[in-house]
């Protein structure tokens, strides 16, 4: 190349350069309005659900992006995109942060939905996750159950290694405290995590600091008794426990006690075959996935039946394996779609009255 070519190409790269120092994309609408709008149930009917969007990688998250970065990505190309692999289970730190469990993954996603960032956790130090199914925010830390490795993993924000417990901790007869943890919630009324052992068909209740304080069930069909409980949710002073091998979920005070069983086994209209993902919005309705219906019904406090909404498929309202959901301050619905390695988000629309 002669000197003027490449002072000729010099010149346009500044230009181009220049240009991009003005030329970034701000920061997008996280859910832009659906034309037409999705709801449940169908109209005439009053609404009561509505799509608001889809997160399948970093790139939904709409983040802003300065000249520089609209600059490199024309030179290298834009970054990869962070996937989701088959997202298990949610929890949210409000105003703004979305633990995401990816079993198939090995891997926790932590997403910033104020300030658009995304941030695959997939060990810590020489350690690696195995099998993270279950998650949940307590004083501003990240707690994570992994069901390879039996123990229970805290996070700071940032995904830096804290602490783990569990596994070290010895049962009376020598084994391991925790045997397959799955599902995870905090108490904030008893300042107490709540852990579901699957393979004990138990609720072991830790205080923060990782210390076993009290364990809650038995294997049974009574209430109160557990068959491979799967998924947890805990609000005020209540309990929801998918108790996914009796086909029912139960409704516990925080002591253990059942006040209520919702479901059993069958195909009708609140019947259960795979119950998994359980949580509470503010009218304290209740909604649990179906793994195998492939849609989320909706009870009142009472355990009586109001809707379901979802089906088998991969479309938009559609799921494929759901698992785990939780709800925001605003009545944000956040299911862990996983057979369709996305999370799909919708909104209670709760009446004026």
């Amino acid at each position: 190349m002669s000197w003027r070519a490449g002072s000729h190409a010099c010149t346009i790269l500044l230009a181009v350069v220049a240009a991009s120092g003005g030329c970034g994309r701000p920061q997008g609408v996280l859910f832009p309005a659906m034309e037409p709008a999705r709801v449940w149930p169908s109209p005439p009917d009053m609404p009561r659900i509505k799509l608001l969007g889809v997160l399948s990688d970093s790139g939904d998250l709409n983040a802003a992006r300065s000249g520089g970065e609209v600059f490199a990505n024309v030179l290298r190309g834009p970054r990869p995109a962070i996937r989701f692999s088959g997202p298990h289970a949610l929890a949210v730190r409000e105003p703004g942060l979305l633990a995401v469990a990816d079993g198939p993954g090995a891997a926790v996603h932590i997403l910033d939905l104020e300030n658009r960032t995304h941030l695959l956790v997939s060990g810590f130090g020489e350690e690696r996750f195995a099998v993270p199914v279950g998650v949940a925010w307590a004083d501003g830390r990240l707690f994570v159950t992994d069901a390879g490795r039996r123990e229970v993993i805290e996070l700071d924000t940032d995904g830096h290694f804290v602490r783990s417990f569990g596994k070290a901790q010895r049962d009376q007869d020598g084994s391991g405290v925790l045997r397959r943890p799955v599902g995870i919630t905090y108490s904030s009324a008893r300042q107490r995590l709540y852990v579901v052992d699957g393979d004990d068909h138990q609720i072991k209740v830790f205080d923060l600091t990782g210390t076993m304080v009290v364990t809650l069930g038995r294997r049974g069909t009574l209430p109160g008794e557990f068959n491979f409980p799967t998924h947890i949710c805990a609000a005020g002073d209540r309990l929801l426990v998918a108790d996914s091998g009796n086909f029912r979920v139960q409704l516990l005070d925080l002591d253990g006690v059942c006040i209520n069983t919702i479901g059993k086994k069958g195909d009708g209209a609140g019947d259960f075959a795979l119950p998994k993902g359980v949580a509470f919005d503010k009218d304290r309705h209740i909604y649990v996935v179906d793994a195998q219906f492939e849609n989320i019904q909706v009870f009142d406090p009472n355990g009586q039946l109001l809707m379901a909404f979802g089906e088998e498929g991969s479309g938009l309202g559609e799921f494929s394996l759901p698992a785990g959901l939780t709800i925001d301050g605003m009545d944000r619905i956040w299911v862990a779609d996983a057979g369709n390695r996305r999370i799909q988000v919708f909104s209670y629309m709760r009446t004026s009255s």
